[in-house]
């Protein structure tokens, strides 16, 4: 009638490397089935640089390509004879059409590192797998099974040995940079301050960087702490990064000059030695504390001079530290003049009602001294032992009897206590506890008098006799 649809223009590009058929190692490979590009699975494999020095960060890739769904699969790792393979990075999955079938891609990236130049040699990677038939699925022809079997194709390159120019570390790389970062504006003699390194490398693993190292500085200490190192593999290529943090001490005021820091290493893009530099700048320290200042003031004077500042600003410590000394001693000695009367009071408590109650076994108790120490310094073991050693023979064997064998409702719900929160978490007494102890035995422990012996008549028998 007439009508008629526009025109469809396609651009038909040159093979890529994801079409079967080219000769190159870098093509996907045809499976072991066919050997045509329509097999549901094959896998291509690729090398990058294809020409590396030894020690140099190689990239080696597989990629499989499956256009049907599979129940399980293993892609077997394939050996190189000039060092080891290991991955790097996670799998990454994508898409395509190859040939008016779509696939999915599964890519993975493994490192290699050659160990000595000459051929090196990668065997064929191998894949396994299962599926399940598929009435609707254009490779259903060609599964039969199930089982799925793709084999790859190996690789041989050339390693080149180290160039005789090259400097030491050998550091082949696509590029190398130091950085720093930046430095504090204000600096004080004394006062620590950090400087923070960068080396990073492209086309280089975490274990080819060397440590970083800062020289010696005049009139400064240099506290390094341990480096971290990242790697990451994208595009076909490596990435690393190691870092390292240096603290430094100035020891006086004035002008503190940083050396510069540098790293040698490959350029495999110029195929030369190159020189990775950073440049720090010069710093202004101003003066420390008072102390501080004191010390640099009269660091130039003669051996036994000094001013009345330093002794001064050299002293506060002493006298802080002396004052809370004294405190402490004070405080001890205290509590232990509190306890002390209360104990002789205790005592002179108890020998009343001894002797009105005419219980001439009870006698005073024994460790006074041990005792009170103990509560002072707040001994979990020290308070247990002079509590037992302090009632009367026989002697309890652990602070439940001694309870028991207390006539002060208070000493004996203070001892309980006390020996709760020592089967109780961490085995330390809590505060609360303890300061109950303490309470309670501001007077001297009151003991119940002996049971009176029975006649020999009213006795029992021994329930276990010897």
């Amino acid at each position: 009638g007439g009508e008629k649809t526009a025109p469809l223009r396609v651009l038909v590009d040159q093979s890529s490397p994801s079409s079967a058929g080219s000769g190159s190692q870098t093509d996907a490979q045809p499976t072991a089935r066919s050997g045509n590009s329509g097999d549901p699975v094959f896998i291509e494999s690729s090398i990058a640089p294809e020409k590396p020095y030894v020690g140099q960060a190689t990239i080696y890739t597989l990629r499989l390509y499956y256009g049907v769904a599979l129940l399980d699969a293993a892609l077997d790792v394939p050996n190189g004879d000039n060092g080891d393979l290991r991955q790097v990075g996670t799998d990454e999955r994508s898409s395509v059409v190859v040939q008016g079938h779509r696939y999915d891609v599964l890519e993975r990236h493994y490192l290699l590192q050659p160990e000595h130049s000459g051929s090196l040699h990668i065997s064929a990677p191998v894949f396994q797998g299962r599926t399940l038939p598929d009435l609707n699925s254009v490779f259903d022809d060609s599964l039969g099974d199930g089982g799925l079997r793709a084999l790859g194709k190996a690789i041989d390159v050339q390693v080149r040995p180290r160039p005789a120019q090259a400097g030491d570390p050998w550091l082949p790389a696509q590029s190398v940079q130091l950085t720093v970062d930046p430095l504090p504006s204000m600096l004080r003699a004394g006062e620590p301050f950090s400087v923070v390194v960068h080396e990073v490398g492209e086309g280089v693993s975490a274990s080819q960087l060397p440590e970083i190292s800062l020289p010696a500085i005049a009139g400064a200490q240099v506290y390094p702490e341990p480096s971290s190192t990242i790697e990451r593999a994208r595009a076909g290529s490596l990435q690393a990064e190691r870092t390292r943090r240096f603290a430094i001490v100035v020891d006086h005021a004035g002008r503190l000059h940083l050396p510069d820091l540098t790293l040698p290493w490959w350029d495999l893009g110029n195929d030369r030695a190159a020189l990775a530099r950073v440049a720090l700048p010069q710093l202004q320290v101003q003066p420390g504390s008072v102390g501080q200042g004191a010390v640099d003031a009269n660091a130039s004077k003669p051996d036994g001079v000094a001013t009345t500042a330093q002794a001064t600003g050299s002293g506060l410590p002493s006298i802080a530290s002396r004052g809370w000394q004294v405190a402490t001693f004070v405080l001890a000695a205290l509590l232990a003049l509190a306890l002390a009367w209360g104990w002789r009071r205790g005592q002179a408590d108890s020998a009343d009602a001894s002797a009105h109650d005419g219980g001439s076994d009870m006698q005073a108790p024994r460790s006074t001294h041990a005792l009170i120490h103990a509560l002072i310094r707040g001994e979990p073991a020290a308070i247990a032992q002079a509590l037992c050693e302090a009632a009367p023979a026989p002697r309890p064997q652990h602070l439940r009897e001694v309870a028991q064998r207390l006539d002060d409702p208070a000493q004996r719900d203070a001892v309980l206590a006390f020996d709760a929160t020592r089967w109780s978490g961490d085995g330390l007494p809590s505060a609360q506890a303890l300061a109950q102890l303490r309470t309670a035995f501001a007077r001297a422990p009151r003991w119940t008098a002996p049971a009176k012996s029975r006649s020999h008549a009213d006795a029992l028998p021994p329930l276990y006799p010897e």
